[in-house]
């Protein structure tokens, strides 16, 4: 959503993917995404709702101080497919880092699945993964959330007794009334 030339907020839509789920998904934006691209699409003052995020467009150097220029930007057409690459390797090689650019996607879910309160379904959607096998990868991660559901099963008023009076824990206790079964 635009707003007085901010990304106020919305959802990005993933225009064309590797797998069927991903073509088409929606990942709404966090407060911190959309104030970066408010900051990137300063550069586009003509910008309206339905123009591409990364547009096509040309980067050169002007002047004697050879200052970074955008020119050639057509708001109607996407950034080239192979420009996000070569963009973020030559952010990266200038930062000095040594990730590829599929670590931070490999982030984004791994985050998520740190978050017990968050559904493998809710992250495969917003991966885009097709098949649970792939979020299987990440299955490591969830072992907390596991945990913290077996929790829930232990009893609240202290720890559970293990002490059956004298009775054989391999049997139920029996009511004198036709054999039925009385749990305590």
């Amino acid at each position: 959503m635009w707003r007085d030339g901010v990304v106020a907020r919305g959802e990005v839509v993933v225009a064309r993917s590797k797998t069927e789920a991903g073509t088409g998904r929606v990942v709404p934006r966090t407060r911190r995404a959309a104030g970066a691209l408010t900051l990137w699409m300063a550069r586009f003052p003509e910008a309206v709702s339905d123009s591409y995020l990364f547009p096509f467009h040309h980067v050169g150097f002007a002047g004697n101080k050879r200052i970074a220029h955008l020119w050639g930007i057509d708001l109607t057409r996407p950034m080239g497919t192979y420009s996000y690459k070569r963009a973020y390797d030559t952010a990266r090689e200038k930062a000095g880092l040594e990730y590829r650019l599929y670590d931070a996607r490999h982030t984004f879910v791994t985050r998520l699945a740190e978050n017990p309160k968050i559904s493998e379904d809710t992250i495969r959607q917003l991966a885009g993964h097709v098949r649970p096998r792939m979020l299987q990868r990440y299955a490591h991660i969830r072992v907390q959330a596991r945990r913290d559901a077996i929790a829930t099963l232990e009893r609240l008023d202290g720890p559970a007794k293990t002490d059956f009076e004298g009775e054989s824990p391999q049997k139920s206790p029996q009511s004198e009334d036709k054999g039925v079964t009385v749990l305590n």
